[in-house]
């Protein structure tokens, strides 16, 4: 379809005037000024296993939805969708769910499941199956996690298809679609050398983007690059979650690249969500109301 001559002029119109929406925010100002959510995205998460890909993603959607009431379908073939739940509530009060009331943990479920779709993790999806599924949905976003937990073929051709074929869902439906990947043996493999001192040396570095299974292709076409790491066993950051925004491809909206080697730090706050310097965007006082 050829767009009609007057396509553009009400974004050039924004632009001049400054008036160019900015994406949303989770309320830490450090964090914020590097990643936003945005509409219509497709974003990709790498980082290696047992680092909390997912987990860091719930808690990040959780503060979203809590923010600004956005609302997610999750995919996670690696995970019960129940213990996704029981997690995402004990995010949500800082406290285990053996010590919550009975009544904290109705309301707090219900604010979940209002805000959250689990698909069934037992099956064994297509990518067009999954789509499909979350199309029924009034979600704000969508994750699949991980991609490779899809039932597709993995070679480049196939790689690409599937890639396109997310960009085709996020441009007609207005949704954002986050998918996870893991790095390649290669990478799984790399450790900081002597030359980074005793701290670290040993110790698992963060992939790159092109060392995400399946290589670069997934850098290529996606908007924004996330990679999570931890340094699994570290005796002093063991419980440490460090952000690294690779990419950010439209930054007039907000958010930018983090530094190669300087990430955004994350606490494990007691196993109940993250906090970043001390603040928590789930219970701070700049959110206007409780969520339920």
């Amino acid at each position: 379809m050829i767009l009609q001559q007057n396509f553009a002029d009400q974004y050039l119109e924004d632009y001049r005037n400054n008036k160019i929406n900015k994406g949303q925010g989770i309320g830490l100002i450090d964090f914020d000024e590097h990643l936003r959510f945005k509409k219509s995205q497709l974003n990709c998460i790498n980082g290696l296993d047992n680092v909390g890909k997912t987990a860091w993603m719930l808690w990040y959607f959780l503060a979203l939805a809590v923010r600004h009431g956005l609302r997610f379908d999750v995919y996670s073939g690696e995970n019960k969708p129940e213990a996704l739940v029981r997690f995402l509530i004990e995010c949500l009060n800082e406290k285990k769910l053996s010590n919550l009331e009975p009544k904290t943990i109705y309301n707090s479920k219900a604010f979940i499941l209002e805000h959250f779709n689990f698909i069934d993790h037992k099956g064994f999806y297509t990518l067009d199956e999954l789509l499909s599924m979350f199309k029924k949905t009034n979600s704000d976003a969508c994750l699949i996690d991980p991609y490779t937990g899809l039932n597709r073929e993995f070679t480049h051709a196939a790689n690409y298809e599937f890639l396109n074929t997310c960009r085709n869902f996020v441009n007609n439906e207005g949704r954002t679609l986050y998918f996870n990947t893991h790095p390649n043996t290669e990478a799984a493999r790399a450790t900081y050398s002597d030359n980074y001192g005793e701290t670290l040396m040993g110790y698992h570095k963060p992939p790159s983007r092109s060392q995400s299974e399946g290589g670069q292709p997934f850098a290529n076409r996606v908007d924004d690059f996330i990679t999570i790491h931890r340094l699994v066993g570290h005796p002093e950051y063991n419980y440490q979650t460090h952000i690294y925004i690779r990419k950010v491809k439209d930054t007039e909206t907000g958010g930018k690249v983090s530094p190669i080697d300087t990430p955004q730090v994350f606490e494990w706050n007691h196993g109940c969500g993250f906090t970043m310097n001390g603040q928590n965007p789930l219970n701070n006082s700049t959110k206007e109301e409780t969520p339920f």
